[in-house]
């Protein structure tokens, strides 16, 4: 009783009977084990029986057996070193037959011990293949984080033994997918995504594609079907651009006049800038894909394909393509191909099915497939910065003009005249190089480029790196009602803007709201802020107009 802590070290005749009153089923149990039953279980029930029978066997009184406890003043001791030099052994027997005549199961295998044998056992060993000579050791384990002493660490344990050398150098533990609050997904809650529905719903590529973009080293992956809609809405666009791309190859070239070697081109300042972005992120792309990073890798060729690409690359070939000369079409066709070859086998990874579809129609192909074709290199030949800065400022001009026409509330159809002083003759060269692609993407229908002009009446000014633009408004917009709605918008930004001080400065609200509540406050506040600065400003602008006109 005392080695299964039913009694103390030292007892009473009552402990021991209050101890198998609360515990009775237990100690039979261990004593049916251990003494094949209890002889006399009346002694366990009387105190008087039971304090005689302990003081009898007690040391000094019992002079048969072993003794395993004192006896001062009816209170008893334990002499732990006696029972340390007695054995127990627990009896073994079949259930049905009651036979001792038992065998323990020879064809056993430990599960963590065979799959510590796993880097080098599935090549061969112990015999000396060449499979074990040529694949041991490998690079890369890919493991959960709930493994790692289990698996990870008694392969690595054999490894060294066996082989005298590590099974592999790098170890990519991939995170845990939960769903999209952070919690663990579970039937019983009922938030679990079923990979099979998203696929049905929205391709394997989206869900594929999100499951990389979300990777982050350190973090949980928290899923939630809106990620996977977004995603794709991003195969969409791929498709749709890759569209373009082959429906205007087919409709103004024949496939043998592409250029698959573009540094033989003529190329313009747009081609010379996607060509950089191009290197750039492919650049980007190995090092994060080096490095394990697979949502940056995924990010990267994401931003590059909307943003880059087709919002801006493709646009700006439109002008070429639908009024351009053979030879401007054949450069731009040339480009668009070779980016979107490119960008396709980088994409492959994550996007597998779309990728191969498209890139099956592109008209130049090193492999059968896509899945075995050259991974792209890094070229500096392909790199023009100042091309890139130059194009950059281009852009940012354009957005300027964009914004004006959003923050004065003209409508997008409505073509505007703009005036662009530029800071130097390159700038300007390069305006003129661009003009029927900013007209197009500024929605601009008379555009007066020169270093020399002064500031028209009527105009709303937006600035941007190198240039200065004048937006003329006179006919655009009732500058007086633009002026009444505006300053009703500050008042309404000014009013959340208090509201959200309040609710900031009040302790109890910083202290016991949930942090991410509290965050969010805080950056509500910020835009706040910033929102009501820039009315402020378009305000002025409106009525600087106003006075001048």
């Amino acid at each position: 009783m005392h080695e299964n802590g039913y009694i103390e070290k030292t007892f009473t005749a009552e402990d021991v009977i209050e101890s198998y009153s609360k515990h009775k089923e237990e100690i039979k149990y261990v004593l049916n084990i251990v003494l094949n039953g209890i002889k006399n279980e009346e002694i366990l029930l009387d105190v008087e029986k039971l304090n005689k029978w302990l003081i009898d066997h007690a040391y000094g009184n019992c002079k048969q057996g072993r003794i395993f406890f004192t006896e001062t003043n009816n209170t008893f001791n334990i002499i732990e070193d006696i029972i340390r030099e007695n054995e127990y052994y627990i009896e073994l027997k079949c259930e049905k037959c009651g036979s001792h005549n038992l065998k323990q199961e020879e064809d056993v295998l430990d599960t963590w011990f065979s799959s510590a044998l796993w880097p080098f056992g599935t090549l061969g060993w112990p015999e000396d293949l060449k499979d074990l000579k040529t694949f041991y050791p490998t690079s890369l384990l890919i493991t959960g984080f709930d493994i790692i002493f289990f698996w990870v660490a008694r392969m690595i344990m054999m490894g060294m033994h066996f082989m005298k050398e590590k099974p592999f150098s790098d170890v990519y533990i991939h995170a845990l997918v939960r769903d999209e609050k952070g919690e663990k997904m579970s039937k019983t809650k009922g938030n679990v995504i079923d990979p099979l529905d998203m696929i049905e719903k929205y391709g394997a590529d989206s869900l594929r594609f999100t499951l990389a973009a979300l990777a982050a080293q350190g973090r949980d992956i928290r899923l939630s079907e809106k990620r996977i809609e977004g995603y794709k809405h991003f195969a969409n666009k791929i498709w749709n651009a890759s569209k373009f791309v082959l429906s205007n190859l087919e409709k103004y070239m024949v496939n043998s006049n592409i250029i698959n070697d573009v540094k033989t081109l003529t190329l313009s300042y747009e081609d010379k800038w996607i060509l950089t972005k191009l290197q750039k992120t492919i650049k980007k792309a190995e090092k994060a894909i080096n490095d394990y990073r697979y949502n940056d890798y995924s990010n990267l060729l994401y931003d590059f394909f909307w943003h880059e690409y087709c919002d801006w690359y493709l646009e700006f070939t439109k002008e070429r393509i639908y009024k351009g000369t053979d030879q401007e079409k054949k450069t731009a066709l040339s480009v668009l191909v070779y980016v979107l070859d490119k960008t396709l086998r980088m994409l492959h990874p994550v996007m597998p099915f779309i990728t191969e579809e498209i890139w099956q129609k592109l008209p130049y192909k090193d492999r059968d497939f896509l899945s075995i074709s050259t991974y792209p290199d890094y070229s500096e030949d392909l790199l023009f910065e100042q091309d890139e800065k130059l194009v950059e400022n281009i852009k940012e001009l354009i957005i300027a003009i964009r914004n004006i026409r959003a923050d004065f509330g003209i409508e997008p159809s409505r073509k505007l005249n703009v005036f662009i002083k530029p800071e130097n003759f390159e700038f300007e060269s390069v305006i003129h190089s661009l003009e029927p692609s900013i007209k197009l993407l500024a929605k601009v229908d008379e555009l007066t480029v020169s270093q020399n002009i002064d500031r028209p009446p009527n105009t709303i000014v937006a600035v941007s790196k190198d240039a200065e633009s004048y937006i003329d408004i006179s006919g655009t917009i009732d500058i007086d009602k633009e002026i009444e709605r505006q300053e009703k918008l500050l008042k309404d930004i000014q009013k959340s803007i208090s509201i959200s001080e309040k609710k900031l400065s009040n302790k109890d609200f910083i202290n016991k709201a949930p942090k991410h509540v509290v965050e969010k406050e805080k950056k509500n506040y910020e835009e706040f802020k910033q929102k009501a600065e820039k009315i402020k400003k378009i305000i002025e602008n409106l009525k600087e107009v106003a006075e001048a006109s």
